[in-house]
Order: structure tokens, then sequence, then C-alpha cells
């Protein structure tokens, strides 16, 4: 498994993770106690899925069950420029993911936390907006001081899938 460190000169920089998907099977759904309702999972947490980082030149063809995420660790604001490929990549959501660690707190520790609203999460199982990524990861903070996962940073997440038009995987910059 490929370990994606959060620590270094990254923050409010575009990186690109080529992964596999993550279905919320029936065991991620008893682990986070029925909480999370999304299908598909997408999540920048290296415990869930395999993430490889990829250069614009280096990205291969992506295969039925892979995706390419486009993250942005401690992203400025909401998004407004789409990443300049809005025709190749769409937006997910909010992760918050352990600095230490890169666990999700959201999907990768049992939905435990009060200050996380598991019913406003979207479709990919990640916070809507960045208000709420912000209110709950200063919550997490404040009300699980000593948990090992709620230190965390916000990652916006884009995706591109094989199966959509324009995401060969070839030639992005």
């Amino acid at each position: 498994m490929a370990i994606t460190m959060l620590q270094g000169d990254i923050f409010g920089v575009v990186r690109y993770f080529q992964s596999d998907r993550c279905m919320n099977n029936k065991n991620l759904q008893k682990f986070n106690r029925g909480k999370i309702k999304a299908k598909e999972l997408v999540t920048f947490d290296c415990g869930l899925m395999e993430l490889k980082e990829v250069e614009g030149t280096g990205i291969e063809l992506l295969q039925k069950n892979e995706q390419l995420l486009a993250v942005i660790v401690r992203p400025e604001i909401e998004p407004s420029v789409k990443l300049g490929q809005e025709d190749r990549f769409e937006f997910c959501g909010y992760d918050l993911v352990d600095v230490f660690s890169s666990i999700s707190a959201i999907t990768n520790c049992g939905a435990e936390f009060d200050s996380i609203d598991y019913a406003a999460l979207n479709k990919y199982g990640l916070l809507p907006s960045y208000r709420a990524a912000v209110t709950a990861q200063l919550e997490l903070n404040e009300k699980y001081p000593e948990h090992p996962h709620t230190y965390c940073e916000i990652v916006e997440i884009w995706r591109c899938l094989p199966e959509q038009p324009n995401c060969s995987g070839r030639g992005h910059t």
C-alpha cells in the first residue's frame, strides 16, 4: 500500500492520485454504524484504498475499478476555478484526514464523532461544503483532543473515472 503523507510543502497545491475505488460494503457499513449512506466512498484515506501519486505525464489509462483523484490539502475556500479541468474532473466534496496517519476521520473512524453530521454527508460520503468541513474540523479538535485521528487537515477532492468522457487518464497538466 502506498503511504501518502500530508506533511511537507503540499498545502493549497493540486496533487493527483491514481487509486482503486472504495465501495461502502456491508463490513464498512457495520464499522460506520450505518451512519454513512453513500454507495461508494470517495476519500483520501490510505487505509481504505491504495493511493499512488502521479505526475501529469505519468498517468496510466484507468481501469474500470480505478479512479484518478485530484486533491488539495488545506484548500483556500469553496472551489471556484474547477482545477481548470472541469470537463474531466467532478467535484466530490471535503474529507477530514488525520495529519499523522492519513486516515479519514469521516470514513475510517467508526462514525463515532458527534461533531460530524453524518446525515449531511453527500453521495460520496464527504462533507458537501467548505463551511461544513471547517466547522467539523474545529469541533473534532475541541471535543476529542486526545483521540489519535482528530487532528485533521481539510482535503478538497475531485474525481475522474475511466467511463467519463475526456478521462482517458493521459495528457493533463
